[in-house]
């Protein structure tokens, strides 16, 4: 039977999105721990790095705190989000385009080399959102597994 072959694209499918799901997680768990762990010192640090690396450019410095205050709280958001699976196509695009938004701000401040990785970043987030939908490791897939009604 064809669907019990080990190496069809869905067997295979549901593999790599569980293991792009756990490796784009603790990429952004080792980012926002990093970023938390000191709690307001360390936020602030974080928006002072913002703050230099986007001065000299045209985006609006208002944009940039809040972009720079959001961002721990959004990479920790990702690690949950993406790790449980839940709604896994919104949880792959919202990661694609906030990695953007990093990748866009690195490009805007001439550091085409940081950019370039986020650009590879997302790249990533695009092939979990095409695997993502082979997943069975989430979530999502977990409550409609389990019974509706228990045997007596």
């Amino acid at each position: 039977m064809r669907n019990s072959q080990p190496f069809e694209l869905g067997h295979m499918g549901q593999w790599a999105s569980l293991v792009l799901r756990l490796a784009v997680g603790s990429l952004f768990f080792a980012a926002a721990v990093r970023k938390l762990q000191g709690g307001m010192e360390t936020i602030q640090k974080t928006v002072g790095f913002f703050q230099t690396t986007f001065e000299n450019t045209w985006l609006p410095a208002k944009l940039v705190n809040i972009h720079a205050y959001a961002t721990p709280f959004v990479e920790a958001l990702i690690v949950i989000w993406l790790i449980s699976g839940f709604r896994l196509t919104a949880a792959w695009v919202f990661t694609a385009l906030f990695t953007t938004s990093l990748a866009f701000g690195m490009s805007v401040a001439g550091k085409f080399d940081t950019a370039a990785d986020n650009y590879t970043y997302v790249l990533i987030c695009c092939a979990g959102l095409l695997l993502g939908g082979y997943d069975r490791f989430r979530v999502d897939t977990l409550w409609t597994r389990l019974p509706t009604s228990r045997p007596d």
